[in-house]
C-alpha cells in the first residue's frame, strides 16, 4: 500500500522553451476534477505559473498567509509546506515530527502577481509523492494525489494476442496482428470475440480469424455475447437517401440482423450489455431532450427504465439480471435494480474521484465494468481493479489487480509484474473476465493484455 498526500498542488508545469501556449487555455486537474478561479495562469521565463489559493483550497487544504516574510503555509492533515516569495527553497514538516524539518530546491520560486501567490508545480507535487503529467494537446497539468493502491499478490501482465504491427491479420495469437482491438466479449464455449476498428474477430484455440458478414456497410462498435452468439452496435452508416442510422444487430449465419436501428443523429448508445435471460440494457443518450437513459430493447421496442446522469458511460449485468452502472466523469459506481427499478451507491463518492482500496474503496474513472463470479471488474482510468460484492449491490472491498499510476500521458505497456504495469488509458478500450483471467484490449499499441 502507498499513500500519496499532496497538500499543496499548487503548483504548476514547466515546459521547454519550444512549446507556446496562451495561459488563458492551461487547465489544471486535481484528482479529474478542474480547478475553478478567476486568476488566470501566468507564463514567466517559459515557465507556467498557477494561482496558490484556488488549487489548494480546491484541494481542502489550508492556506496561511504571513506578510511579515511574505511565506505561505500550506497544510493538510499530515503535511505543512512553507513557500517564500522569490525563494528557492522550500521547507516541508510533518505534522507529527515538526523537529526535522527537509528544505525541497525549487529551481523556479513562487511569485507575486497582482497582489496574488503564483506558484509552479512538478517540484513541489512530486516531492510530496503526487503524480503530475501535462498533455499538450489538451494544455492541461493532470494531477492525481491522496491514493491508496493495494495489490492483489503477485500477479502478471502478459502480452495474449497481436505482435504489435498495424494491421488486420490473422494467424496464431503470437503472429496476428490488429488494426485497433476496442471492445471485447466472452462466449459461453471461452471463446474471445472483439471488436477490430469495426470488424468482428474471434480467438479460439490460441488462433484468431475474421467474422464476415453482410451487410458490408454495418461495422461493430460495442460487442457483446449471449451463449454463443454474437451482438453488437454498430458505427453509423447511411441508408440509399443519405440518412445515419445505427443500432443493434445480431449476427446470424453471417447476417447482421437488426434488433433495435434507428436514425443516429438523435440518440447515442454509450454502452450495452445482456443479462444470462437475454434480456439486453443500454446506456442511450438521447440527443433530442439531452438526457441520458438506462433502455431496454425487446424485439424491436425499446422502454426507457429511467433517467440518470450524464456521467454514466459503461454498464454490466450481475447474474440476477441487475446492473452495475459505472459514472465515467463522478466517479462512481451505482446498482440498479430492475424490477424495483431503484438505484443506489455502491462505491465511490460523486464528484470525489480518487484511487482507493480497501473496505471503503474511491474511484477515478470508471470506463468499462465487467460481472464475474460476485466482483465487479472495473478498468478505472488506466488501473483494472476488483470490486468484491456481497450480492445485492453491496460491495465488500476492492483491490488492484494491474497497472500503476503514471505521468506517462501514452505510456508503452510491457509485460512483466501487473503492479508495474503502466497501462496506456484509452476510451476504446475494454476489460472482460474468462476462467480468472483478466483481458485488456489496447487500442494505442494494437495487442491484447492478459492479467493472470
Amino acid at each position: 500500500m502507498k499513500k500519496w498526500i499532496v497538500a499543496l498542488l499548487i503548483t504548476v508545469i514547466t515546459f521547454s522553451t519550444n512549446i507556446s501556449v496562451f495561459a488563458n487555455d492551461i487547465k489544471v486537474l486535481v484528482n479529474n476534477q478542474q480547478v475553478q478561479s478567476n486568476l488566470s495562469p501566468q507564463i514567466i521565463n517559459n515557465v507556467t505559473y498557477v494561482p496558490l489559493r484556488p488549487v489548494a483550497e480546491a484541494m481542502g487544504c489550508e492556506v496561511v498567509w504571513v506578510a511579515g516574510n511574505n511565506t505561505a503555509n500550506i497544510k493538510n492533515l499530515t503535511t505543512i509546506i512553507a513557500m517564500q516569495i522569490d525563494n528557492k527553497k522550500v521547507t516541508k514538516v510533518k505534522r507529527t515530527d515538526k523537529q526535522n524539518q527537509s528544505i525541497i530546491e525549487c529551481e523556479n520560486p513562487p511569485k507575486m502577481i497582482n497582489g496574488n501567490v503564483y506558484i509552479p508545480l512538478r517540484t513541489m507535487a512530486e516531492s510530496m509523492g503526487a503524480t503530475v503529467a501535462w498533455d499538450n494537446n489538451t494544455k492541461t497539468a493532470v494531477i492525481v494525489y491522496d491514493t491508496t493502491i493495494k495489490y492483489a499478490g503477485n500477479k502478471a501482465i502478459v502480452k495474449f494476442a497481436g505482435n504489435g504491427g498495424r494491421k488486420r491479420y490473422d494467424s496464431t495469437i503470437d503472429k496476428m496482428e490488429f488494426l485497433s482491438p476496442e471492445s471485447i466479449a466472452v462466449d459461453n464455449q471461452g471463446t474471445l470475440i472483439l471488436s477490430d476498428s469495426g470488424a468482428v474477430r474471434k480467438i479460439s484455440s490460441a488462433t484468431s480469424s475474421t467474422i464476415e458478414f453482410e451487410p458490408e456497410y454495418i461495422s461493430s462498435a460495442k460487442i457483446r455475447t449471449f451463449g454463443n452468439h454474437i451482438y453488437f452496435t454498430t458505427n453509423a452508416f447511411e441508408d440509399e437517401n443519405g440518412m445515419q442510422y445505427y443500432g443493434i444487430v445480431k449476427l446470424s449465419n453471417g447476417v447482421a440482423e437488426g434488433v433495435y436501428i434507428t436514425e443516429a443523429v438523435y440518440s447515442k448508445i454509450t454502452d450495452f450489455d445482456i443479462d444470462n435471460q437475454g434480456n439486453i440494457y443500454a446506456l442511450l443518450y438521447n440527443a433530442g431532450v439531452s438526457k441520458n437513459y438506462i433502455a431496454q430493447f425487446t424485439g424491436n421496442d425499446m422502454t426507457f427504465l429511467q433517467e440518470v446522469d450524464e456521467g454514466f458511460q459503461c454498464m454490466s449485468a450481475d447474474d440476477s439480471g441487475n446492473l452495475y452502472l459505472g459514472n465515467t466523469i463522478k466517479g462512481s459506481i451505482y446498482y440498479y435494480d430492475v424490477k424495483q427499478k431503484t438505484m443506489k451507491l455502491v462505491a465511490g463518492v460523486d464528484d470525489n474521484t480518487r484511487f482507493v482500496d480497501g473496505e471503503d474503496p474511491m474511484f477515478f474513472e470508471p470506463r468499462s465494468l465487467y460481472y464475474s463470479d460476485n466482483s465487479l471488474y472495473v478498468l478505472d482510468y488506466n488501473l483494472i481493479r476488483r470490486l468484491q460484492l456481497n450480492g445485492g449491490g453491496v460491495a465488500l472491498y476492492s483491490e488492484t489487480l494491474a497497472g500503476k499510476i503514471t505521468s506517462e500521458i501514452h505510456p508503452q505497456t510491457k509485460a512483466g509484474p501487473a503492479k508495474e504495469a503502466e497501462i496506456a488509458a484509452n476510451y476504446l478500450a475494454e476489460i472482460a473476465v474468462s476462467n480468472g483471467k483478466v483481458y485488456l484490449t489496447d487500442p494505442v499499441n494494437d495487442v491484447l493484455w492478459c492479467v493472470e
